[in-house]
């Protein structure tokens, strides 16, 4: 299986000096390594476990998302191939990093203009990754599409053509706006004078999703997990999670260097936001806990089936029922309760809760990131019944507010 990693490799002493991140491929018996075009000061560099160091630091969300992207990058090409020849990988290193050296603009294919655009793209790795799934799906439906073959009846078809694959309604939906991103960016650059993609319309059904409500959080706090620490750590960041609104990009962040007063300060990865959350209690007890830090990241993967077996032990009970649109038809699946929570259920618990307790939203999405107030509400998760709840107590705040005035 073919594996990427960053190294450096130096001499020197100077923590302040920049030193050289290189990139190694390896696979079988060949292994590769070429500079990665990135350096970084040595004190942010863990010699001992090759990787940046968790510290924080100016630029390291970038730094960190153009490795990724570099790492993705390679791998992909690599699958493609069935044989990987002696200097592959600085062939393509210097491609990636220079590609107006190689493409030839007076013959150059809507596919490799999209390739060389979202190389160029300086959005971070979790936006550009769906570029790529959208950029397959077209190849694979059309290898020979260009810009002027993409009109109403290409919209319907390639639409026809995913549902066929059995893609979830979303995720078509996803894809047809991708699609509209690269038209668009190669419109604004007058690669191409075709306006039909303006009128593509995004798929799209409300997905269902669950949260927490506070007590559920208590019950997750409380829980003795000193049998199980792996479960015990797992547990902890969720609720970092629940108590900050933190995407899972950025919880690594949560540490007391970004810490000041009774604020955490950080910059948002995926939207490159700066915000400002209260320190509540519970992260403020788990990372006195964790010595100043949160409990090691570990992949998105196992930190789900984990958080899932936490939620089991607290005794999540009730039967769930999901649906949703695949392959064109409408499939529903019972499921525990437990068995629907993942990472993502902390920072919509967090947006929830403080939605129900009547916390003004423009304030929450100030946390969350959230542009929109739509958007805001179609993310949040309040059940009817809820909202008939919130109206309940809303009138009688004012009965009593009322009686209050009609006494003094």
């Amino acid at each position: 299986m073919a594996k990427v990693y960053f190294k450096v490799n130096t001499k020197t002493d100077d923590s302040k000096k920049d030193v050289s991140i290189r990139i190694r491929f390896k696979i079988g018996k060949i292994d590769q390594s070429t500079a990665s075009g990135e350096s970084v000061q040595l004190q942010y560099w863990d010699l001992e476990k090759q990787q940046l160091k968790r510290t924080s630091f100016k630029g390291k969300d970038n730094l960190l998302s153009r490795l990724k992207k570099l790492e993705s990058h390679i791998l992909d090409l690599a699958s493609k191939r069935e044989n990987i020849e002696s200097g592959w990988l600085l062939l393509e290193v210097d491609k990636y990093l220079h590609p107006n050296k190689y493409v030839k603009k007076d013959s150059q294919t809507m596919y490799e203009w999209i390739e060389a655009w979202i190389e160029k793209s300086e959005n971070t790795y979790h936006t550009i990754r769906p570029y790529y799934s959208t950029l397959n799906s077209l190849r694979e439906f059309a290898p020979t599409l260009e810009w002027d073959d993409i009109d109403v009846n290409f919209y319907y078809d390639f639409v026809s053509h995913l549902t066929k694959q059995g893609f979830a309604k979303n995720t078509i939906g996803a894809r047809i706006k991708n699609l509209k991103v690269f038209c668009n960016a190669a419109f604004e650059r007058s690669v191409h004078r075709n306006i039909a993609y303006q009128a593509f319309k995004k798929l799209t059904e409300e997905s269902f999703n669950i949260y927490l409500n506070e007590d559920e959080l208590t019950t997750i706090y409380e829980l003795d997990l000193s049998a199980h620490p792996h479960l015990d750590k797992v547990r902890d960041l969720f609720l970092v999670g629940c108590w900050t609104g933190c995407r899972w990009s950025d919880l690594d962040k949560v540490i007391s260097d970004n810490i000041e007063g009774n604020f955490i300060r950080l910059e948002q990865q995926k939207t490159k936001n700066r915000v400002t959350i209260p320190l509540h209690s519970i992260v403020k007890k788990i990372l006195e806990k964790h010595k100043g830090l949160i409990p090691g990241m570990i992949s998105n993967q196992k930190f789900n089936d984990y958080i899932k077996d936490v939620c089991e032990l607290a005794k999540f009970s009730g039967r769930v029922s999901k649906s949703i649109t695949k392959g064109g038809k409408r499939h529903t699946e019972v499921m525990e309760k437990w068995e629907m929570v993942s990472s993502h259920t902390a920072r919509r618990s967090f947006a929830t809760n403080l939605y129900k307790s009547g916390f003004p939203s423009i304030s929450i999405m100030s946390i969350t990131g959230h542009k929109t107030e739509k958007a805001f509400l179609g993310y949040i998760k309040v059940n009817e019944q809820e909202h008939a709840e919130m109206l309940e107590k809303h009138w009688a705040k004012m009965i009593s507010q009322t009686t209050l005035d009609l006494k003094n």
